[in-house]
């Protein structure tokens, strides 16, 4: 299901700006070596980063830096880079077994997967000014499920110069509408 789901926001992003698939390059051979993790990789980690590298912090065209408006996926050969700065933001949690940053902005917030100690795994926000997990969405299906809609229903749009951009309030219907358990939609 979340090769299925990735490979629709391939085709859906590609919709919006044809070239940005192209963009984030083609799988690394050595990809995994990255992921000086005790426990298997998350499977999400594995259908990202067995198709595509992701996106460099200083990509030359701009407009194809956003993965989700805001932010980029890391490109697995700033992965380790990424989880230092992660690690040295992200306060003690005890009821966390693993935390692997998966999108990033230039102000060091990020979206990240996060695994409880029974092996249940969710996507949360951390800002850098804030210091604490949110979480944004139950599981990693709902979060690409979530951008996949927010595509099919122009949540997601681009701006006069060609960035990715967003309806703030379409975003927040829908990501509700999705996501009715969880804190960081409904409030």
């Amino acid at each position: 299901m979340l090769k299925d789901l990735f490979n629709e926001f391939i085709e859906l992003s590609k919709e919006l700006r044809p070239e940005y698939p192209d963009s984030l390059g083609n799988e690394k051979k050595d990809w995994s070596n990255v992921f000086q993790m005790k426990s298997d990789i998350p499977r999400l980690f594995e259908v990202i980063y067995s198709t595509v590298q992701g996106t460099k912090r200083d990509i030359n065209d701009q407009r194809l830096m956003d993965f989700i408006p805001g932010y980029r996926l890391i490109h697995i050969d700033e992965f380790v880079l990424e989880k230092k700065n992660l690690d040295n933001i992200l306060n003690a949690q005890t009821k966390i077994a693993m935390v692997v940053p998966l999108l990033a902005n230039y102000s060091s917030d990020f979206i990240c997967y996060v695994e409880n100690f029974d092996g249940e795994g969710c996507i949360c926000i951390l800002l850098h000014d804030e210091r604490e997990l949110n979480l944004m969405y139950s599981t990693p299906e709902k979060f690409l499920e979530t951008i996949n809609e927010f595509y099919k229903q122009h949540v997601y749009f681009l701006d006069d110069d060609g960035y990715l951009d967003y309806d703030w309030e379409k975003e927040g219907i829908i990501g509700s509408s999705l996501n009715p358990d969880v804190k960081y939609w409904t409030s």
